[in-house]
């Protein structure tokens, strides 16, 4: 006959022989798991830096556009103006207040601050005799330092001239409207360039059209009120008295901000839109 009493002791000291090798073989997995995980390598790509910008596929961090950038899409190529393979890249503030200069020869990188000269442009530097000076001259971007030309953008890589027109009839406080009609004329890929501005007010004196001329100067900015990532067209006549502002909703039409690169609160139109 079987003694149940002495059964329990039996089965407890059992039960905890097979959970103490239980453990024993899942340990032992887990010590060959941890051994095979260290011959496995990093995955390529997990190269973010402080930033979070992944230099491995090309990006780097921005200090003015506070964003992590590639610099061939955000960033202006210039050379070496003494003919090495040196190459630098600026990169401009939203605003273009600020110019960040980035160097193929692991030279640091320098921000510059923009500010207007005497004939109405601009040029972008920092109170010291040893600066560089970034400056866009004859269609070109240029960087120099103690008045010698050290970078210079190429003009085959902007492109071939072009000619851009848009219209459109935009809402006035009287009468029908304002006939805008708006030529650009610049490198392919280059931010600036010239305008015609043709605005015609329609039906402005005893019925009759009369129309305003303007020529200036167009200058490319990165962000407006609630979108920093925006690109706006800033027209400037040549005279400085006048300042036209549009944002470039896509490469077919064109809205017109305020002076503060706001858009107009209203449902009115205040789109040009493009006719070649």
């Amino acid at each position: 006959m079987i003694n149940r009493k002495n059964m329990k002791p039996t089965i407890t000291i059992c039960l905890a022989i097979l959970l103490t090798a239980c453990n024993t073989q899942k340990k032992q997995e887990t010590d060959n798991n941890s051994d095979s995980l260290k011959n496995i390598p990093q995955a390529v790509g997990n190269d973010r830096d402080e930033h979070g910008c992944l230099a491995s596929a090309g990006y780097t961090w921005s200090e003015v556009q506070k964003d992590c950038i590639r610099l061939f899409e955000k960033g202006i190529r210039v050379n070496a103006a003494d003919g090495s393979e040196r190459s630098a890249f600026i990169v401009f503030s939203p605003d273009s207040t600020l110019a960040e200069l980035f160097f193929s020869d692991k030279q640091p990188k320098e921000i510059l601050e923009r500010r207007t000269l005497p004939t109405g442009k601009y040029a972008w530097n920092i109170e010291d005799d040893d600066t560089k000076n970034v400056r866009f001259i004859d269609g070109i971007w240029t960087i120099s330092q103690r008045n010698k030309l050290i970078y210079t953008q190429s003009k085959d890589e902007l492109g071939p001239m072009q000619t851009l027109t848009y219209e459109g009839l935009l809402p006035a406080a009287s009468g029908p409207g304002i006939f805008y009609s708006l030529t650009i004329k610049s490198k392919k890929h280059s931010g600036d360039g010239t305008f015609s501005l043709a605005l015609t007010y329609k039906e402005a004196e005893n019925g009759k059209d009369k129309t305003f001329t303007y020529e200036g100067k167009r200058f490319t900015l990165r962000g407006m009120a609630g979108n920093e990532n925006a690109t706006v067209w800033q027209l400037i006549t040549n005279d400085q008295k006048q300042t036209f502002n549009f944002l470039v909703e896509n490469d077919r039409t064109l809205t017109l901000l305020n002076d503060k690169l706001e858009k107009s609160q209203s449902n009115l139109n205040y789109q040009l839109k493009k006719v070649n």
